[in-house]
């Protein structure tokens, strides 16, 4: 039996009838349960364990009470001088209701472990996916989705995937091919050009020509920088770091542009290749003069915060600014966010993918922050750049 108020009301019409039958003379003794009604005086009743029961029944309006005894049910009728007992009136059901409440959890919870591991199954192939994609994104181009992680048409996708990226790592290291025999090409037609611009007799044409050879000179600079890199031939030593600074942009900049330098990294020297760091450096700096409309320009050299000895070469202007979805294509090859401004200014689109495959060399990375209209800062960091000795750097 269990306290709600229908079955409860039941359970009293139906004892009701068992007492009324009880006391009649004439009529068996009604047992329910396995135990017989008692009946006793209500002075026994009150002296009995079933006192309690008893009370209730006597305060009762129909002078009956059921109630639970211990491990079982037991129900009490009052019927003036006679009360009528019945000492277990069913079972209680609380181990029953618990055994069910816990197939009912168990069922509940293996159900939704096989639920889980159905959608973990079946988007599996979505994670790898997902994986690819960012790898790809990070310019990853090696990398391969995992064909034994995938089934059906997922499987189908992969291949035609790491087909794609295949297609577009053999692209890239053509270009970087290309790149790499520009200087080869152009050294010994550029030596000749700077020797016989010495006999142009017009001066403004002489000068013209020699900064155009400074730029293509600075361009190929850069891509000797990189495959030095490249090729494990990068040679780090101590460097004054203002009086470095100073020299490299004092080598591209007139006096009327105001290039401040700061150190705020709390060592006078660090730790890194001086012509690779240089390619960085003026590119970054050439750039903030180039589009920073003649606005102050600010160098600055400081700890990374939570590293082991980073440095971060930061170079911020006031000039153009890089619209947000431009940003992700500045440092390919031959990009330019502008095309006209490109063409004005003389850029051709290489210096920051070269910085960039320098600083990946370095095991460093470059982060650019820009404001269309505002400015932008653009940001190299050295792993391990700030050790005071030889002994600090990591293997």
């Amino acid at each position: 039996m269990a306290d709600e108020h229908p079955r409860r009301y039941l359970a009293r019409a139906l004892f009701d009838a068992f007492a009324q039958s009880a006391l009649n003379p004439e009529s068996d003794i009604t047992i329910i349960g396995g135990a017989p009604m008692v009946f006793m005086t209500p002075e026994e009743a009150d002296a009995s364990e079933y006192a309690k029961l008893y009370q209730a029944a006597a305060n009762d309006k129909d002078g009956i009470a059921i109630d639970r005894l211990g491990g079982r049910y037991a129900a009490v009728s009052v019927r003036g001088q006679k009360v009528a007992i019945l000492p277990q009136f069913g079972q209680p059901i609380s181990a029953f209701a618990l055994m069910l409440v816990g197939l009912v959890v168990v069922a509940i919870l293996l159900t939704i472990t096989a639920i889980y591991f159905l959608i973990w199954r079946l988007t599996l192939p979505f994670d790898e996916l997902t994986t690819g994609i960012t790898r790809v994104e990070d310019g990853d181009l090696n990398y391969q989705i995992p064909l034994d992680k995938t089934f059906g048409e997922y499987r189908k996708f992969a291949e035609g995937f790491n087909t794609m990226v295949a297609e577009l790592q053999h692209i890239h290291e053509s270009r970087r091919h290309m790149l790499l025999a520009l200087p080869h090409e152009i050294l010994t037609p550029l030596s000749r050009l700077k020797v016989r611009k010495d006999l142009v007799q017009d001066a403004n044409l002489r000068d013209q020509i020699s900064r155009d050879i400074s730029v293509v000179e600075e361009i190929l600079s850069s891509i000797l920088a990189a495959e030095k890199r490249n090729s494990g031939q990068a040679q780090a030593e101590f460097v004054d770091i203002e009086p470095y600074a100073a020299e490299q942009i004092a080598q591209l900049v007139d006096k009327g542009i105001d290039i401040s330098i700061s150190n705020e990294t709390n060592s006078k020297t660090a730790y890194f290749d001086p012509f690779l760091t240089s390619v960085l450096l003026k590119n970054f700096v050439s750039n903030a003069v180039r589009y920073g409309r003649g606005n102050p320009i600010s160098v600055k050299f400081s700890a990374v915060e939570g590293s082991d000895g980073d440095m971060r070469i930061s170079v911020k202007d006031r000039g153009l600014g890089i619209a947000p979805d431009q940003l992700k294509y500045l440092m390919e090859p031959f990009w330019r966010a502008d095309e006209s401004r490109g063409r004005a200014s003389g850029g051709y689109g290489l210096g920051l993918y070269l910085c960039k495959t320098i600083a990946t060399g370095l095991n460093g990375r470059i982060d650019v922050e820009s404001t269309l209209d505002v400015g932008t800062e653009i940001s190299v960091i050295l792993p391990e750049a700030l050790c005071t000795s030889l002994e600090d750097i990591s293997e």
